[in-house]
């Protein structure tokens, strides 16, 4: 997936779960919109896995661990852990 196809992904499934009594409010959704754009978009960040005695390193990371079924959990825990600060204030951190 490209990384447009990501965020725009992670933009909509965070605005169709953040329906509700719980989550109600523009402010609250523009949050759960922004958060889901950098979330849909955090296993990219594989990229920066970087060597300057091996330029194709980031070929053989890319697309590896972070893109794995397992990882899942832990990455969205990584993900809410970062976000949280930024937004407690419109989200809790299992909302998030």
């Amino acid at each position: 997936m490209d990384p447009l196809s990501q965020a725009s992904l992670g933009a909509s499934l965070s605005q169709s779960f953040a329906t509700g009594k719980t989550c109600s409010g523009k402010s609250t959704l523009f949050s759960a919109l922004v958060i889901g754009v950098l979330a849909g978009m955090a296993p990219d960040l594989d990229v920066f896995i970087r060597s300057a005695e091996d330029p194709l390193l980031f070929l053989e990371y890319h697309r590896q661990f972070t893109h794995s079924l397992v990882f899942i959990p832990f990455g969205a825990l990584l993900c809410a852990l970062v976000f949280y600060p930024f937004s407690r204030k419109k989200l809790s951190f299992s909302q998030i």
